[in-house]
């Protein structure tokens, strides 16, 4: 079973970005907490480095992470640029960030880019510490979008961020394997081929009117194993 760890970034005594009232702390756990959920619903293992407005310091969330095999950190961006951007390690190949991709442009969201960034001067080195310093795990950083660009009066709406933190839920579950069932949805019951139910449809003291019954359901297509029974 893969393990999957949600990063919301930032917290407590470091608000990240702030722009335009918001503080990127607030949204990432906002962020963090809805993808866990519902990779719980849909049978995906995963757990939080953080599930609170508390500081977490670098080693301490490093640590957390490098004991899982899949992370998304999630964050908000800065800078007056507008879209999603997805980071991943110099070592991995950029294939989920592709689906992540695909994802978010299905369902009608502004994406920058993907990329990757070396550590200056030292060509085998991650810039940023979730690549650098989480062992084996797959991080990847999602930049949702800029809190200082020109999408963020979308993104005051709840609904609006929801369906990007829904983006990298149907993501996980394309590179998993996994059924993906949409947000308060149930799966509709299997019904092998040749499995038949009895049904009641009516009970009548007078024969004549349970036959007449009858005929008005062959006449809808009901014609197999239809017949009147005597309790």
């Amino acid at each position: 079973m893969v393990k999957y760890i949600q990063d919301p970034g930032h917290g407590g005594s470091d608000p990240g970005a702030v722009a335009n009232g918001q503080k990127e702390k607030e949204w990432t756990l906002e962020a963090g907490l809805y993808v866990d959920k519902r990779l719980g619903e849909l049978g995906v293992y995963s757990h939080m480095t953080r599930s609170k407005d508390v500081t977490l310091e670098q080693s301490a969330r490093t640590s957390k992470v490098s004991k899982y095999d899949k992370a998304i950190s999630h964050h908000f961006n800065a800078g007056g640029g507008e879209g999603a951007e997805f980071i991943y390690s110099i070592y991995a190949d950029g294939k989920f960030e592709n689906i992540l991709i695909d994802e978010f442009k299905k369902a009608g969201y502004p994406v920058r880019r993907k990329f990757q960034r070396k550590y200056p001067n030292k060509s085998n080195w991650d810039y940023y510490y979730m690549h650098r310093e989480t062992g084996h795990c797959r991080t990847t950083i999602v930049e949702y979008d800029f809190l200082d660009g020109g999408n963020f009066s979308k993104m005051k709406s709840k609904s609006y961020r929801e369906g990007m933190y829904e983006c990298v839920v149907k993501a996980i579950c394309r590179e998993e394997g996994v059924k993906y069932i949409a947000p308060g949805k149930k799966e509709e019951p299997k019904i092998e081929k040749g499995t038949f139910y009895r049904v009641v449809t009516g009970s009548f003291q007078d024969r004549a009117n349970a036959e007449q019954r009858i005929a008005e359901l062959k006449k809808k297509g009901f014609d197999s194993f239809i017949d009147v029974y005597k309790k």
